[in-house]
């Protein structure tokens, strides 16, 4: 499931049964035997309440196995809303929900919770150094990602010209090397929980 039509299309194009919904709405059929999430936790605030509730519903001996993004007090985000902020945006981007701080918390959270209601937890957290190429390549990134929404809100006009004013923010916090890379880092929370394997 997902919340993007275009991406709930693009799975059943490949033969998956998808449906466009809201994770918080979503509850484990009884024979489910594993959960899988990448990338879509972190846009839900109570996203931590969320996995234990899934392992309370989950029978015995199932799994849930998540990837969480955890980047929202980087500078390409800060950059973001930074330039969201400003006069004439303001009025336009008022609403959008941005993610401020630390909205992802250490794997060592993650386990706690899952640990106090009975699971068998392995968590870990990895920053990737990803290695990106062309101009302004982090904008590109992050189009794709942190400003859906900001240019689900803009005409073409406006979401070009919020670019324009972003390139320089990003390009300062990520210099290109002289190899002509630009090192980015990402941060990524992994964790993998077997549903009441901590009596086991």
């Amino acid at each position: 499931m997902d919340t993007s039509p275009e991406m709930v299309a693009a799975a059943r194009e490949r033969g998956i049964d998808a449906s466009v919904r809201d994770l918080r709405e979503w509850k484990p059929k009884p024979d489910t035997d594993v959960v899988v999430s990448n990338a879509a936790l972190h846009w839900v605030p109570e996203h931590a309440d969320l996995l234990v509730r899934w392992a309370g519903q989950l029978p015995d001996r199932s799994w849930i196995a998540v990837q969480i993004p955890g980047n929202f007090e980087t500078p390409s985000h800060a950059a973001v809303r930074a330039v969201a902020r400003r006069e004439h945006y303001a009025k336009t981007l008022k609403d959008i929900p941005f993610r401020v701080g630390a909205v992802v918390q250490p794997p060592a959270h993650y386990a706690n919770l899952l640990m106090d209601a009975g699971c068998r937890v392995d968590a870990w957290e990895t920053t990737y150094l990803h290695q990106l190429t062309g101009e302004h390549p982090v904008l590109e990134w992050i189009t794709g990602t942190a400003l859906v929404p900001v240019r689900e809100r803009l005409d073409d006009a406006g979401w070009e010209q919020f670019r324009e004013e972003l390139i320089p923010l990003l390009d300062d916090a990520y210099p290109t090397r002289a190899d002509g890379t630009t090192i980015f880092p990402f941060r990524r929370v992994f964790i993998v929980a077997e549903v009441g394997g901590a009596a086991g």
